[in-house]
């Protein structure tokens, strides 16, 4: 499988399928896509709590999952609202903004994930939880920054920009409430994150998805 970001100002996602290869994308987020590819809507789990979770979290119920069942290599391309980060994961957790998942070369386990730090830290009570061996694909306002922390190592964000968290727990996440934060423009609270682990940023601020 050959995955090429293509665009400067909005970026989006050109990939090349060998015959039987698949990759996973959100509902709603293909530009086109070369005929023998094709398309299976699956449900993005079960019951009342993870509908009711996946609303909320602005994730979709539904993942698309793009085969190709032709005998020579296929095209597809996937659109994002601004730019597109790859993350590869390797078994391990990272925590997203709500509604940054654009797709993945193999299927993650995409949930909601309940957390009073992001809600005390200002990303919200509910975030997206991703999980599994792929390079997932997140939308970005601009070009991404990435920070790897060492242990100990701490930063103070303004979590409008936070994208993702790649393996770092609730308990390396603490809000900073200041009035001088919001004297200067950047909200009454930052959020404070101690590593190790990844922090990816984007440029631009996120803005939540309307449940």
């Amino acid at each position: 499988m050959n995955c090429k970001l293509i665009g400067q100002f909005i970026q989006h996602l050109e990939i090349t399928l060998s015959p039987g290869e698949e990759f996973y994308a959100e509902k709603g987020s293909i530009i086109y896509l070369e005929d023998g590819i094709d398309k299976e809507l699956s449900f993005n789990g079960s019951g009342l709590g993870r509908i009711l979770g996946a609303k909320l979290s602005g994730e979709s119920l539904f993942i698309l999952r793009l085969r190709n069942v032709s005998g020579a290599p296929r095209k597809v391309a996937i659109g994002s609202r601004h730019g597109i980060l790859p993350v590869k994961l390797n078994g391990e957790t990272m925590i997203c903004h709500r509604g940054v998942y654009i797709g993945s070369n193999n299927r993650v386990d995409v949930t909601t994930k309940l957390s009073i730090a992001g809600l005390t830290g200002g990303m919200g009570l509910l975030l997206q939880k991703i999980r599994g061996h792929s390079t997932v694909f997140l939308d970005t306002k601009g070009t991404p920054i990435t920070l790897p922390l060492a242990p100990g190592q701490t930063i103070e964000v303004d979590e409008d920009h936070i994208i993702a968290l790649h393996n770092i727990l609730d308990s390396q996440m603490q809000s900073n409430w200041s009035l001088g934060n919001l004297l200067s423009g950047e909200g009454l609270s930052m959020m404070r994150v101690t590593g190790p682990g990844t922090v990816y940023l984007s440029p631009g601020k996120h803005q939540l998805p309307q449940p």
